[in-house]
């Protein structure tokens, strides 16, 4: 029996079907090719009112053949009728001339055709089973294996159309929500400057203005444009981060204890608040000093959004084993998570939040780009984050004093 190449009005299940979706099917072919002796094993599937040769097994090679061959559909629309099982040994002794002459005509003796039936009584494909001798079997058998094996394959056709319907889902769900991340990206981008502006109008208000009434009404609308450009950070890095934007330069060495002393500086002129800092890092440390930037600052943000605000914070830096390792320590009133590691994931917010609890998420991403990790300890109230970040101190370059 020889295959042609040209394809039918199946290649609709080529777009359609993925090789795990037939994998179990072939394993039923070629356990029933092997009990039958016969070579081909074929499984057609109804799929609404389209047909298809969902898979075509050749027993001699153990692989699955050209499962849209022109071949199968004729000999099946010819000799496949009804509900009723077909079983022919030898098409010689075959009592339907027409059966016969299809047979011959692709150099066929025996065929098997059995439905498949679904739990609706309704006809959801058909199992057959051809080869080029007669080959005797026992239908009285067949009729007890048969049925069994037809209903996997329902049971197989069921779950193919199921993965297959997850699978188109998800890829919606994956489209949808990257054009998401854009839209929200290119929000925040085009929000990022009115409200740097308003927020540096106000600051030089509020040094200007001599009315306190005023002076605390522009103080109001700085802490205000502060939180909003501290949201649209956290959105524009997380989106970022989400659209794989990772042009990032790791390989630039950069003096660390100059950027966490800019960072600290900053805070405590913001926030008032005395920052406790043991800093020792004698050779600079190859990294994204921008993002690294970014993770240090959300990491004493929540600190100080978070912690005891009667309590002092630690920031402690140092080069550990070969480890750049960055800690901020602070202590907390009550455990807020039972699982600590729920705060690194996106849009967990603490209690009394008014963020979008993507801060520790965005620092746990630009770890990972710097192949590094962070950890989270809590002991006696007190919470710790240890950030580290692997160096090689062979090509690390001294700090000048």
């Amino acid at each position: 029996m020889t295959i042609p190449n040209q394809l039918n009005q199946n290649q609709w299940y080529d777009r359609h079907t993925k090789k795990s979706d037939f994998d179990s099917c072939q394993r039923i072919l070629e356990a029933l090719c092997g009990h039958t002796k016969m070579r081909y094993g074929m499984i057609r599937k109804k799929d609404g009112r389209k047909w298809g040769n969902w898979c075509v097994y050749d027993y001699h090679s153990q692989k699955i053949v050209n499962k849209n061959s022109e071949n199968y559909v004729k000999i099946y629309q010819e000799i496949r009728k009804g509900f009723s099982p077909i079983y022919i040994d030898d098409s010689e002794q075959c009592s339907v001339d027409e059966w016969t002459q299809v047979l011959h005509e692709f150099g066929l003796k025996s065929y098997i055709s059995y439905p498949i039936i679904n739990n609706n009584n309704s006809i959801v494909g058909h199992l057959s089973f051809m080869n080029a001798e007669p080959v005797h079997f026992d239908p009285i058998k067949l009729e007890t294996l048969l049925p069994v094996c037809s209903d996997l394959i329902a049971i197989d056709f069921k779950t193919a159309i199921e993965r297959r319907n997850t699978r188109r889902k998800l890829e919606q769900e994956l489209s949808y929500s990257k054009n998401r991340e854009l839209v929200l990206s290119s929000l925040a981008h085009d929000l990022n400057n009115p409200v740097s502006i308003v927020k540096v109008i106000s600051q030089y208000l509020g040094a200007n203005i001599k009315d306190e009434s005023q002076k605390n009404l522009i103080k109001k609308i700085e802490e205000a444009s502060s939180r909003v450009k501290g949201v649209i950070d956290d959105i524009l890095d997380f989106s970022s981060i989400r659209l794989q934007d990772r042009l990032i330069r790791i390989n630039d060495h950069y003096r660390m204890d100059s950027l966490i002393k800019q960072i600290l500086s900053e805070f405590e002129v913001l926030h008032n608040r005395a920052l406790i800092a043991n800093i020792n890092l004698p050779v600079d440390v190859p990294c994204d000093h921008r993002k690294m930037g970014r993770a240090f600052a959300n990491l004493i943000g929540n600190a100080i959004k978070h912690g005891n605000p009667h309590e002092n914070i630690e920031i402690n830096a140092c080069i550990q084993k070969e480890n750049f390792i960055f800690s901020v320590t602070n202590e907390i009133s009550y455990p807020q998570y039972s699982d600590l590691t729920d705060l690194f994931k996106p849009f967990v917010k603490g209690v009394n939040s008014n963020g979008l609890g993507l801060g520790l998420f965005i620092v746990s991403e630009i770890v990972k780009i710097h192949k590094g990790k962070i950890v989270v300890n809590l002991k006696d109230n007190k919470i710790t984050f240890n950030l580290m970040i692997p160096i090689n101190l062979t090509t690390v370059v001294q700090n000048k004093v």
